[in-house]
């Protein structure tokens, strides 16, 4: 008996083992939407700027390039709003390529997480905006607009959003942005590089979304907002599923202008540095008992002292 149970404890570790092996590494995908379900990989796509925008965002499955560590998903919308959302996780794992965004009823009972953010018209968490009369604005218009994926993991993934001739403040610009998440860290490193005449002098904005329900926030002068809060990303499919979160957004100090906020967003204004910015992106979901967040206070103690 003492044997017996010796060989199944083994057994257990090594499988738990095995578990947090696979678990702690990052990884990227894109796959093409695909009426035969088959929904290929791919590594980029490109589409020109006068595409309809739900033309662009319906050709993507899962609507745009997805990117996942250990404790949170993140995709990047194919359209105009190149807006970020999120998906939360239960467990430690890396599901994406398994859900695609879209958690089935079976898969949500077996411990898999699903979308936990409506972005709607806010930043969400950290989409790149211009910033124009006080307000965030699109980028748009351009005349091509595409994704990569540069890097899948699994220690380091890179997804790459780019635009040619962006329409901005009487000027055109040159756009890229790249989304870089490193084994073991829960932040993703945003780069943007901005290619115009003058383009140091211009302002553009990101930051973090408040919340439907139960929002509260925190900006600091040195460049680091947060929120903490509620919403129903699914209100059609999924209405009793009330998702809490967290959400940071710190900029480097060079690229600082100011942080405020508006009626939907805790915001970071920002200008380049020889046509640069970085910033950096945390989340965290209170779907995840182990390794998540449960309380504002917690969340925003965390941003404070370990972001």
């Amino acid at each position: 008996m003492k044997m017996k149970r010796l060989f199944l404890f083994l057994i257990f570790s090594f499988s738990h083992f095995l578990i947090l092996s696979s678990s702690a590494q990052v990884s990227a995908q894109m796959k093409l939407w695909d009426r035969k379900y088959r929904y290929p990989r791919i590594n980029s796509v490109e589409f020109k700027g006068d595409v309809p925008s739900l033309a662009m965002y319906d050709a993507i499955y899962g609507h745009g390039a997805m990117w996942e560590n250990e404790w949170i998903g993140f995709r990047v919308y194919m359209d105009h709003r190149q807006s970020i959302d999120l998906y939360g996780k239960k467990t430690m794992q890396m599901e994406l390529d398994s859900t695609n965004f879209y958690t089935t009823n079976e898969q949500w009972a077996a411990g898999y997480g699903e979308d936990i953010l409506f972005v709607g018209g806010s930043v969400g968490a950290g989409s790149f905006r211009g910033y124009e009369n006080e307000q965030p604005t699109f980028v748009q218009p351009v005349s091509v607009r595409g994704q990569r994926v540069l890097c899948e993991g699994p220690d380091t993934a890179v997804v790459e959003i780019y635009a040619h001739d962006w329409q901005y403040q009487g000027r055109v610009l040159q756009f890229r942005q790249r989304f870089t998440a490193i084994r073991g860290h829960r932040d993703v490193q945003v780069d943007v590089d901005l290619t115009a005449k003058g383009v140091d002098e211009m302002c553009f904005v990101t930051g973090v979304q408040k919340f439907e329900l139960n929002s509260t926030g925190s900006t600091r002068a040195d460049g680091l907002v947060c929120s903490w809060g509620s919403n129903v990303p699914d209100k059609e499919g999924h209405p009793d599923r009330i998702h809490t979160l967290g959400m940071a957004v710190r900029v480097a100090k060079e690229n600082l202008v100011e942080v405020k906020e508006d009626a939907l967003n805790y915001l970071c204004v920002v200008r380049p540095v020889d046509g640069h910015i970085r910033y950096w992106i945390a989340v965290a979901s209170d779907l995840q008992q182990d390794g998540g967040f449960h309380s504002a206070q917690s969340w925003f103690d965390w941003c404070r002292h370990s972001f």
